[in-house]
């Protein structure tokens, strides 16, 4: 799959490279000439981790320039997008891109810079059906089951995610309101660190982009998605739009830079990143992160960003979830 036109669907809301002939000899020699860094939004040990040091990577390996991923989990996930905004348009300061930060949280509460005006949107490489989990030896085997002892057990299941106010927080959330659940929301920096409290037996369920590696360790059980897509070989499991849920979303993970970000520069992170998913390293990583394949250049990012943005505004508002001092 090389591009995909979906970002989000509301069920009941009806819903470079140096490779000659390309960039030119000029922007080439232009970038990079200094050290770049990749600043993540979320811990480290995730779905993140791996397809942003797939990146740094690849370029320190296929274009032997430095390359530096540093994490900035919190807030949201909207310190690392807040550290990018303030950067110096240079192509030194990148980030990584996750939905969340930059569609759901800035309709949530006020933060230091705006989705729209200022970050220049490089390139969407890889996308994850977000999926609901528990541990491999719990009681619940499927989604109805947690359903009902959720129903049965008022507040008693709880369930944590790798972003307070991201967008499968909210999913969920929806999801619960329309169940009638009352359930105990616990939050965490980072997928990883969730998943840890899920093996530890201090929370029931997870829902994340971070279940790769414990799908295959067969420590967790998927029990639905909740998007409109569904990881290969769990075709039985529910998605959230099947189930009518009010928001259904994908994880899509890319790379972004400040604001007025030169066009060479942009130029030379486009081009890198399509040459990158055709090698074997990124088959690798996204089989490692359970990730599916997509490519959207710049121009396609920057219009996806700008009509689920709105999108995304709209459903809040309509679901009503914004909490007191939203903007």
């Amino acid at each position: 799959m090389q591009r995909r036109d979906f970002l989000f669907a509301a069920a009941s809301l009806g819903a470079g490279s140096m490779i000659p002939g390309i960039f030119g000899r000029a922007a080439a020699q232009d970038y990079p000439t200094q050290p770049v860094t990749i600043y993540v939004p979320f811990a480290a040990g995730g779905a993140s981790d791996i397809l942003t040091r797939l990146v740094s990577d690849y370029a320190r390996t296929k274009r032997n320039i430095a390359v530096g991923v540093e994490f900035r989990p919190g807030a949201g996930g909207t310190i690392a997008p807040s550290q990018v905004a303030r950067a110096v348009p240079d192509g030194a300061s990148l980030g990584f891109y996750s939905v969340s930060p930059f569609l759901t949280v800035p309709h949530l509460q006020s933060l230091p810079y705006q989705t729209l005006a200022d970050f220049t949107f490089i390139s969407i490489y890889a996308y994850i059906p977000i999926a609901f989990y528990v541990a491999a030896e719990s009681p619940i085997t499927d989604w109805a089951g947690l359903i009902k002892f959720a129903k049965d057990n008022p507040g008693k299941l709880r369930w944590g995610t790798a972003g307070v106010r991201g967008i499968a927080h909210l999913a969920v959330e929806a999801a619960f309101r329309t169940e009638g659940i009352k359930a105990t929301f616990v939050p965490f920096a980072g997928g990883s660190e969730a998943i840890t409290a899920l093996l530890g037996n201090h929370i029931e369920a997870v829902v994340s982009a971070d279940y790769g590696p414990q799908v295959a360790a067969k420590r967790v059980r998927l029990l639905a998605f909740t998007g409109t897509e569904k990881l290969a070989g769990y075709e039985s499991l529910p998605t959230f739009r099947e189930l009518k849920y009010p928001l259904a979303t994908e994880a899509l993970y890319g790379l972004f830079g400040p604001a007025k970000l030169p066009k060479n520069v942009v130029a030379y992170w486009e081009g890198l990143i399509k040459e990158m998913t055709g090698s074997e390293a990124y088959k690798t990583a996204l089989a490692t992160a359970n990730a599916s394949p997509i490519y959207l250049s710049s121009a396609e990012f920057r219009a996806n960003v700008e009509e689920n943005y709105k999108k995304l505004g709209e459903q809040i508002d309509e679901l009503g979830l914004k909490t007191k001092g939203s903007p």
